[in-house]
């Protein structure tokens, strides 16, 4: 068998991409990112001493993922925006890769992106500001 016709296989691309994006979702599952400490540490902070809008993230979607919006919007209130885009976007790519046929898009425009690159920076600013949204 040749190997390289093997690897670009759509359903080896997609049992790929759908068994990593399972892996990586579980171990943030069992492994809590706020207590242990073998997760990347944000270069931004670790530089700066200032935190950047991902920052929280993995501990957001630890708490997201065990039904914790609380906790999980405290460490990142973005996690309840990316999570499910990140997952339609693996469901989206495996669909496609198997099918060869899209799912609907997600709906955008340039009205919706400069929101969004607004509602970051003002996010950036106010937790490096506030309290309340520093972790």
């Amino acid at each position: 068998m040749d190997l390289n016709r093997f690897f670009e296989s759509k359903k080896v691309r997609a049992t790929a991409a759908v068994s990593a994006a399972v892996f990586f979702i579980a171990v943030l599952y069992v492994w809590n990112p706020a207590a242990d400490r073998y997760y990347p540490q944000c270069l931004f902070y670790t530089v700066t001493g200032l935190y950047c809008p991902g920052c929280g993230g993995l501990r957001g979607t630890h708490f997201l993922l065990h039904f914790d919006f609380a906790d999980a919007f405290h460490y990142n209130p973005f996690v309840f925006i990316t999570t499910p885009l990140i997952i339609y976007t693996a469901l989206y790519y495996s669909y496609y890769l198997l099918t060869g046929r899209d799912l609907p898009r997600v709906p955008y425009n340039k009205y919706i992106l400069a929101l969004a690159v607004i509602l970051t920076a003002v996010f950036w600013i106010a937790r490096n500001i506030f309290p309340y949204f520093a972790f």
